[in-house]
This record gives C-alpha cells, sequence and structure tokens, in this order.
C-alpha cells in the first residue's frame, strides 16, 4: 500500500516538473519574439544654416555693336565673315565696290601733283592747291568707307549683308564681345544693403551645364527702378570657357538671412504629434519622444532651438515606426 502511494507521488512530482519546463520555455519563446524596430541615427551637431532667393535675368555680351555703312548707295561685292568667327579689331567685315571711286581718286591724285609743281613756280595760286587738297582728302576719307572693319576683338553675331546688295541704311553686321558678359538682377529693397560694388557671387547658367561661374557685381542702383519696383544690380562674368552666350538665362543666389553655431537636423525628423513638434532619439535602446521647438527652416534643415542636445542619437530613418519607449535597433545613416 506505501509502495502504491509512492508510486503515485513521484508520478505527480514529474507531471509537475514536465508542466513547470514547459511554462518556462513558453515565457523564454515570448521574450525571444519581442523584436527590435531598425532605425537609423545622426549625432547631433553644431552647424550653420544660411536661407536663399533665387535671382535670375538674361546674359548679354559686355559689348555689341551693330556696323553699318556710311554711305547708303554702295553696292557690296564680298563678305568674307560668317556666323560664329572670332575677328580681332580692324577685321574687315563687308567689302564694296570701289572701282568708280579709284579712278576719281587717281585723277585728284595726278592732278593735285601737276598743281603742286605749277604752284611752286607761281603760276598757280596758294588758295587753288588747297582746294584741289582738300578734293584729294575727301576722296581719301571715302575710300576708307569702301569697307566695314570690326572696331572691337569680338565674334560675328550676325550678317545681313549679301553680295549684290546696295549698304543701305541697316546693318550689315553685329560683333559682340563675350569674353566678358553682363548679368542684370533685380533686388528688392530687404536685400538691397546686403549688396555692393566689388562683391562676388556665384552664377549659375543651367544651359551651359548648370556650370557655375564667379560674377563681379560691377554697379548697384541708387534709386529703385519704377516699372519693377526693385533696384537693378548688375554683375559682370568672365568667360574663359566661351561656354556662355549673350542671351542664356543666368541665376546667383542671395544669402538673405543665416544662423551660426546652432543644431541644425534634416526637417524630416520632425514629425507633428497633438499639435507639437516631436522627434525621436534613442536612449538605452529604446525610441524617446522629445518636444522640440524650431527656428529658421531651409529646405530640408531645421533649426532647433530647444528640446535636443549635441551628441544625441536623432532618429532619422525609421521615426515613424516608433513611438515612445518602442525597443529599437540602431545603425548609422547610410549603414545596411
Amino acid at each position: 500500500m506505501q509502495s502504491r502511494i509512492l508510486k503515485t507521488v513521484l508520478l505527480a512530482l514529474i507531471v509537475i516538473s514536465l508542466v513547470t519546463a514547459g511554462c518556462s520555455k513558453k515565457v523564454e519563446n515570448t521574450v525571444a519574439e519581442v523584436k527590435k524596430i531598425p532605425v537609423s541615427v545622426e549625432t547631433i551637431q553644431k552647424g550653420n544654416i544660411e536661407k536663399y532667393i533665387f535671382l535670375g535675368g538674361l546674359l548679354s555680351p559686355q559689348e555689341e555693336i551693330a556696323l553699318a555703312s556710311k554711305n547708303p548707295s554702295l553696292k557690296v561685292i564680298a563678305v568674307p565673315v560668317k556666323v560664329g568667327d572670332r575677328v580681332t579689331a580692324q577685321t574687315p567685315l563687308v567689302y564694296f565696290d570701289s572701282r568708280e571711286l579709284d579712278i576719281q581718286l587717281d585723277q585728284a591724285q595726278l592732278n593735285y601733283e601737276r598743281n603742286k609743281q605749277l604752284f611752286e613756280a607761281g603760276a598757280v595760286s596758294k588758295y587753288q592747291l588747297e582746294q584741289l587738297e582738300a578734293a584729294l582728302e575727301n576722296l581719301m576719307l571715302q575710300k576708307e568707307y569702301m569697307s566695314v572693319l570690326s572696331p572691337i576683338n569680338g565674334v560675328v553675331a550676325s550678317v545681313a549683308a549679301t553680295e549684290g546688295q546696295l549698304a543701305g541704311a541697316a546693318p550689315l553686321v553685329t560683333v559682340v564681345n563675350i569674353d566678358t558678359l553682363k548679368l542684370e538682377v533685380q533686388v528688392g529693397e530687404a536685400n538691397i544693403s546686403k549688396l555692393q560694388s566689388g562683391a562676388e557671387m556665384l552664377v549659375s547658367v543651367p544651359a551651359a551645364s548648370g556650370d557655375l561661374y564667379t560674377g563681379t557685381i560691377t554697379s548697384v542702383a541708387p534709386q529703385i527702378d519704377a516699372r519693377t519696383k526693385a533696384y537693378p544690380v548688375t554683375l559682370e562674368i568672365i568667360n574663359e570657357s566661351m561656354a556662355i552666350r549673350g542671351g542664356m538665362y543666368g541665376e546667383v543666389q542671395l544669402a538673405v538671412d543665416k544662423r551660426e553655431d546652432i543644431i541644425a537636423i534634416p526637417q524630416y525628423a520632425v514629425l507633428d504629434y497633438e499639435q507639437k513638434k516631436v522627434v525621436y532619439i534613442v536612449e538605452n535602446e529604446k525610441a524617446v519622444m522629445r518636444e522640440v521647438a524650431l527656428g529658421l527652416t531651409i529646405g530640408n534643415e531645421a533649426e532647433i532651438t530647444s528640446g535636443l542636445s549635441v551628441g544625441e542619437s536623432l532618429i532619422v530613418e525609421g521615426q515613424y515606426g516608433v513611438k515612445d519607449g518602442s525597443p529599437v535597433s540602431v545603425t548609422a545613416r547610410g549603414e545596411k
């Protein structure tokens, strides 16, 4: 009888042990099933942010000269240049028919020489010789009009002249100097005091692959433009690469506000929560909600005036999937 009772007690103890072991394993499995939310963080540091406005306009050549004939009745016999040709000062651009003038000039030259000899012999008065000399000089001046010469170094921008036409009064050739270009922008009264002659600004030209060029302010208008309600400001850009042309659009960035030595974080790290601005940082492998106050916000950057400290780990990826106290698995931003 006692032996049977003992067996029963032993059996009961074994059953209890098995049940207890099963429960412990279940608890362990439950703990193991608690998942940490993956997030990426940035270490909060101090820095600077600037606010810019964009000002644009069309680039224009430093010099642009439209050339016409001084005598509209002349006939064009040759145009030795074409659009895009580089020319130097005194390069011929258009030739006119001078055959009739050349005959007159030869006759006038011969007549002057003969009368000069007669004057020396006392057969012709000084007045008569001076009249012949004046006529000769007038024909020589007309000879200079038998071609159109470039007054500057530059590039031929347009050619309207064709062989056989009369010169007329309209421009025949236009030459531009694009070694240096001008850009005029309009600046509002709130920002005009930030600019002064001689200052440099970066100029972006989208048509020239978006390359940046250095522009130097050459003039700041002392009076507002009644039409635009802004102050015209002119910059000069040295076109060393010759990649930019007159008529292209140029744009400058003007810094209108700046914050230095501040905490600035990505604006997308800031969330709206119950009419508050909050972020999440990581403490002891948990997400901790922080209410923050914002200052200047520019693009993807936001100034934090309160709520965060330098050195804390700010959640910048995964912040939408956590709550205050959520366990997290941390990786530095950019890591996998």
